[in-house]
């Protein structure tokens, strides 16, 4: 487990959460490869779209526990579910 570090910035302070660095890392490579599962909360052959986004990470990155990859995708569902909210606003 690494140790969570403070950042500091002239005019901010802030302490880091994130316990898996690395999945942040996986996250912003992947992000670009999850959108269509987002951009159309449809239903994709009866399954819901987290399923074959899920299946997706776990494609690309085979490394990755099911837990892992399904934080990725929830990651990836609250990150385009804020960003269409605030494009709505």
């Amino acid at each position: 487990m690494q140790p969570s570090t403070t950042h500091h910035t002239p005019a901010t302070s802030f302490q880091e959460h994130r316990k898996r660095p690395d999945l942040r890392a996986l996250f912003e490579k992947t992000i670009p490869r999850l959108e269509p599962f987002f951009s159309n909360r449809e239903n994709l052959n009866g399954n819901p779209t987290e399923y074959w986004a899920a299946k997706l990470v776990r494609d690309l990155h085979p490394e990755l526990s099911e837990q892992d990859a399904h934080m990725l995708v929830g990651a990836a569902a609250r990150y385009f579910r804020e960003r269409t909210a605030a494009v709505s606003a």
